[in-house]
């Protein structure tokens, strides 16, 4: 399963890259791309998870920001 999982974020990241502002509607979660990309259950958390960090370490999205609760933004 979490061969599966590497996979699926393989294959998908570039897509989420470029659609990223219509995924996330101002905060980015978990729950939003998952209903986006409607994964199997067994799938939601490792791939986005994965996908939410490597967002967020190439610059697409911002850490968790204290004044949000904690939540992520979409940037640029």
């Amino acid at each position: 399963m979490l061969e599966t999982a590497k996979q699926i974020v393989k294959h998908v990241y570039p897509f989420v890259c470029v659609n990223r502002h219509d995924i996330f509607k101002g905060d980015v979660t978990s729950l939003q791309l998952s209903k986006y990309l409607d994964l199997h259950p067994a799938h939601v958390p490792y791939v986005t998870a994965t996908i939410i960090y490597l967002l967020e370490a190439d610059g697409y999205v911002s850490k968790p920001l204290r004044e949000y609760g904690g939540i992520r933004k979409c940037l640029h």
